[in-house]
């Protein structure tokens, strides 16, 4: 994808009164002088630019640009770490979770302010709080109309296929309705490439201007502590002084730096299918200068084959193929770690359940398992659309015994699971993990093609007919969901709780409002885009 290519510096930060930030920085001839930051002692700094407010990030962060200049920001700048606009939100699905939209309400599908912050408040497990839930709620909605009215871009109800329903089955779940899409400009549902290149073409009509390959390295601030601006690195490894009244961080999530993710996760992850550009730049940025942080032991958690077990990428798991009857995910004691066909972010957190009496994580490593009928019904990835073709990563054996000597499974721990497996899948019944039982196990993970009529419930069927074919399986993310504390207006707080003048986050290099959660497909992107919509507008009246 990308190379992680910056080496972050180290980060000076000084008191005010003893203490403005050094510039220790190389400055270019013919600048701006700094004026706005005469006061803090760092008038040697000399701009390189000087804009109303800067947005460093291009995913979720660029409808901040957006917001920030329609609500009145005379210049708005966005710098941007990789080469591709948009970064991980560019390669994703592109979908927004936001409940008690005008797109549901113009389909007949009830929903509340009230259902919506009882089934977050559930969610996120206390990792989020009332003040983030409600101005995610508030705004939500209004970030949809804004779009749609000021640049007449409409919005779609992701109900088809039916992935596209709350993942929990929690107070306030509604099973459709509350995912969209932005409509692009042929009337089509848009992914998220399609989406961003939209979102680029608005930031170019507004006059926005882009600056890649450009990575934020250091936040100034004045004598008071206000946030005046960045000190960036261009393409040529030169440093740019950018000065700001605002400074708006999204450069996503720290997937790809190993120190923060070993130091802050609930364990350990095998891939991540964010741009490799993502490792923490915007946390450390904000944690030099005292910001707070939230949420930083979570993720979008994501299962998928782990194919190279060195290197942390891997095929992602959105087809929920593991929960297809016919398929079981056992650790290496032969033992299923959970409802196969839970949702991607549900089914993660089993990887990371600790053995007291072993004194290991008991569910790493874990294997997908599968018999010959799984493979003749549905396809696999990395195609996910050929029935019958089998990875070559995938080991295969004419028994059960034979696979797990192959994967290195305990083949007498298997043969128990299997057999009351089985048993249990031709009554249509999981007493274990109770798969099968709710909505999304159903309509998501299970059987979807109409035609089996061998099934009880359609996501269970024995594991009996060889050859059978498996494969190591393991913990991902689409990226993580921990960073700088935020309050509702997305402005970043300090380890006393308050406000950090002139600085914001918003995506993955915030505490999310999901918190531990998933609430729903489109979480991730609609959190960003939400809190990016509220940023950019408070920024604006700076």
């Amino acid at each position: 994808m990308f190379e992680n290519g910056i080496e972050r510096r180290s980060f000076i930060k000084t008191a005010a009164v003893a203490g403005a930030v050094l510039a220790g920085a190389s400055v270019l001839g013919g600048c701006s002088k700094n004026t706005a930051a005469d006061a803090g002692g760092i008038a040697s700094i000399k701009w390189d630019k000087e804009v109303d407010v800067l947005v460093v990030g291009s995913g979720t962060a660029a409808m901040a640009a957006i917001a920030a200049k329609d609500a009145g920001a005379k210049t708005v700048l966005i710098i941007e770490k990789g080469d591709l606009f948009g970064g991980t939100t560019a390669i994703s699905g592109g979908a927004m979770w936001i409940p008690n939209n005008y797109v549901q309400k113009a389909k007949g599908i009830a929903d509340t302010p009230e259902d919506a912050r009882k089934y977050m408040v559930a969610v996120t497990e206390g990792q989020s709080s009332d003040e983030l839930i409600d101005s995610y709620l508030t705004n939500g909605p209004k970030m949809m109309e804004w779009f749609r009215d000021k640049f007449g871009y409409e919005w779609v109800a992701a109900t088809a296929p039916a992935m596209f329903q709350d993942y929990y089955e929690f107070p306030g779940f509604r099973p459709f309705g509350r995912t969209v899409n932005i409509v692009g400009s042929d009337g089509k549902k848009t992914s998220g490439s399609g989406a961003w290149k939209l979102i680029r073409g608005i930031v170019d009509k507004l006059g926005i201007e882009v600056m890649m390959p450009t990575a934020g390295k250091k936040l100034y601030t004045d004598a008071t502590g206000r946030v005046v601006g960045v000190e960036a690195t261009g393409a040529d490894g030169k440093s740019i002084n950018i000065g700001a009244k605002a400074v708006i961080l999204g450069t996503g999530g720290f997937d790809f730096n190993k120190d923060m993710r070993v130091g802050d996760l609930r364990g350990p992850i095998q891939g991540s299918v964010s741009v490799q550009t993502d490792t923490g730049d915007g946390h450390a940025m904000g944690m030099a200068i005292g910001a707070d942080l939230r949420n930083m032991n979570s993720c979008w958690g994501l299962p998928f084959f782990v194919v190279e077990p060195d290197k942390l990428k891997g095929d992602c798991d959105w087809q929920t193929y593991r929960g297809k009857p016919g398929a079981v995910v056992v650790n290496k004691y032969g033992e299923r770690i959970g409802n196969e066909s839970s949702a991607y972010q549900v089914f993660n957190r089993a990887f990371w359940e600790y053995d007291t009496g072993r004194f290991e994580l008991r569910n790493m490593p874990a294997y997908w398992i599968c018999d010959s009928t799984f493979v003749q019904n549905y396809p696999l990835p990395p195609s996910y659309t050929d029935k019958g073709v089998v990875p070559a990563y995938m080991k295969k054996a004419d028994t059960l015994e034979g696979l797990c000597k192959a994967l290195g499974i305990d083949s007498a721990g298997f043969a128990a699971t299997i057999a009351a497996f089985n048993t249990n899948a031709k009554n249509g019944v999981d007493p274990v993990w109770h798969r099968g039982e709710y909505a999304f196990d159903r309509n998501t993970g299970g059987d979807l093609t109409g035609k089996r009529t061998d099934l009880k419930n359609n996501c269970l069927a024995p594991i009996e007919k060889g050859p059978f074919y498996g494969a190591l399986y393991g913990p991902g993310t689409c990226g993580t969901n921990g960073g700088l504390r935020i309050n509702g207006k997305a402005q970043v707080l300090d380890v006393w709780g308050k406000v950090i003048a002139g600085l914001y986050a918003v995506g993955n290099t915030s505490g999310s409002v999901m918190g531990a959660g998933y609430p729903g497909a489109g979480s991730c992107v609609g959190a960003g885009s939400v809190m990016g919509f509220v940023a950019g507008q408070h920024a604006a009246t700076l």
